[in-house]
């Protein structure tokens, strides 16, 4: 007779983990399409502050926005990195729950529970796994996973393909 799988641990939400999350989740595109809205921006202040008589200050803030837009993409993951640190949740102790039937994390600011079964997609990255659903993606990081949570994370990924 088998017992139930569960995995219980705690971590802190800090720049480290931030960092990796950013590293192994998010797709970066370094096409130039990405800048599209900041030089719409950017060209229609411009336009205002040339062809009209509009104030010119507000011309020159749709200008600034343009660039604060392409400066955010330009500079993508130290501008995500900044606004999780000013976050309420930095530097936040997590639990993390897996268990047979769900991955829960909680934390004193937020409760979130996957169930496996609303779980599309598992995969692995170079230092955790992503798991895909219908309300987006979560990250798990392998540094807070031991050797058998991992394996069962890993069995559950071969039951999603």
């Amino acid at each position: 007779m088998t017992t139930a799988f569960s995995y219980s641990t705690t971590y802190i939400l800090d720049k480290s983990h931030f960092s990796e999350t950013f590293d192994e989740s998010v797709i970066v595109d370094n096409s130039k399409t990405v800048y599209f809205k900041s030089a719409v921006l950017a060209l229609f202040g411009l336009t205002v502050l040339i062809f009209t008589e509009v104030n010119p200050y507000a011309a020159w803030f749709i200008v600034a926005l343009g660039a604060i837009e392409a400066l955010s993409i330009r500079f993508r993951k130290p501008w995500w990195l900044a606004r999780q640190m000013l976050s309420k949740a930095a530097n936040a102790e997590v639990t993390l729950t897996i268990d047979e039937q769900s991955v829960c994390s909680k934390s004193f600011y937020v409760e979130s529970k996957i169930a496996w079964s609303n779980i599309s997609k598992i995969e692995q990255t170079s230092q955790g796994w992503l798991l895909y659903h219908s309300q987006g993606t979560n990250y798990i990081s392998g540094r807070c996973l031991s050797e058998q949570a991992s394996s069962f994370v890993g069995k559950q990924a071969v039951l999603k393909t």
